[in-house]
């Protein structure tokens, strides 16, 4: 069991070497994602789930964030998506007037002693007990989605091509500040199915390699910024 332990702390160590390795990692513990996110809920979620969503980012986030110091891997993202979660609830909780959910309506032991079968007899108790959120964040990410595939853009691969380092999240930052300064270059994204990253060049001064770097991640904040996607700009922005 140390020794699987290890091999997974070390895998994750390694897919946080690269937006590619990331990506790989990523859809391959799809599953495993899922059935940790279920866990933590104490009841089932699908890929379609607005929690699952959230959890996919966090566990992006605690590849980015994770060394073997921290302990095990799973353990260590399983906090993580708990976090995410948790503040998410708790930021809609507060704008629709609902009853906040307690921390303590998590699932906090992730070892081996449960089943899929325990978690399926807990769910229904747990539904009945448990806040419903009213979030259009499913509507929206599912908008999202389908406007990204007319750029060849998958929204599932955003964590893994988001910048990392202060610096390059300042400059990309002020990229796409840059493309909303009159005369908003919008038109022209939408014209092409491009981002003109030309255009972009003569309003800040980056250099084109990172722009081409971060294509995906701009892109996709510029649509997000001009779009109706409020719930998911409050999301990133947090």
């Amino acid at each position: 069991m140390e020794k699987d332990r290890q091999t997974e702390n070390l895998r994750a160590v390694r897919a946080a070497s690269g937006n590619e390795e990331k990506s790989k990692f990523l859809a391959e513990e799809r599953d495993h994602i899922l059935f940790l996110t279920a866990r933590i809920l104490k009841h089932s979620v699908t890929d379609s789930d607005d929690e699952f969503s959230i959890a996919l980012m966090a566990v992006s986030e605690a590849l980015d964030s994770y060394n073997e110091e921290k302990g095990n891997f799973w353990n260590y993202a399983a906090l993580v998506i708990k976090s995410r979660i948790f503040d998410e609830y708790r930021k809609n909780s507060k704008h629709s007037g609902e009853l906040l959910m307690e921390p303590s309506s998590f699932g906090g032991d992730f070892g081996d002693e449960d089943t899929e079968a325990d978690i399926s007899i807990k769910s229904e108790l747990n539904r009945k007990t448990a806040v419903y959120i009213d979030n259009p964040l499913k509507d929206e990410l599912d908008a999202l989605e389908q406007e990204l595939k007319e750029y060849d853009v998958d929204l599932f691969e955003l964590p893994a091509v988001s910048p990392k380092s202060g610096k390059t999240k300042t400059a990309c930052g002020e990229l796409i500040k840059a493309f909303f300064l009159p005369p908003p270059l919008l038109d022209i994204l939408k014209q092409t199915g491009k981002l003109p990253i030309s255009e972009l060049l003569k309003r800040y001064k980056t250099s084109r390699k990172l722009i081409e770097r971060h294509r995906k991640f701009i892109l996709a904040s510029v649509l997000i910024k001009a779009g109706d996607y409020s719930k998911i700009e409050g999301f990133m922005g947090s």
